[in-house]
């Protein structure tokens, strides 16, 4: 009976630390949090690449404050990719809904675009959830 229990809390802990901390795309929380980080769609690519772990460990589950080069929009409207570093992984923002219009409008290829984010962290991509624009300067 305790070696069931021991295997049962031993399983279900490894379960929550693989999962780690998940945003859904649109989390209201965006509009309120203030940024803990500000950074590249590069560094945040190269850091990504260098170690996923420590990357993790430095973003993933945070608000940051991204900066970087459209290299993609998706067709509906709802997301962009920014160019990363050139032996890292594309960087992925998905536009909060409640603000999407807004934040994509006139938004071109190669254009610089500052989003805040929460980071969900490498799946093939850098994921960023929630993007909204950047406080403003106070």
């Amino acid at each position: 009976m305790k070696v069931i229990s021991a295997i049962s809390v031993i399983a279900a802990l490894s379960g929550s630390a693989a999962c780690g901390p998940s945003v859904s795309d649109h989390d209201n929380r965006i509009f309120s949090l203030p940024a803990s980080v500000k950074l590249s769609a590069v560094d945040l690519s190269s850091a990504y690449a260098a170690d996923a772990g420590a990357a993790d460990g430095r973003y993933r589950g945070r608000v940051i404050e991204i900066s970087g080069v459209i290299r993609g929009l998706r067709p509906d409207a709802t997301a962009v990719n920014m160019a990363g570093a050139e032996v890292g992984p594309v960087v992925e923002a998905s536009i909060h809904d409640d603000v999407a219009a807004q934040v994509l409008k006139g938004v071109a290829d190669g254009q610089r675009l500052t989003l805040k984010c929460f980071c969900e962290g490498l799946d093939q991509h850098v994921r960023l959830k929630s993007c909204v624009a950047p406080d403003p300067v106070r």
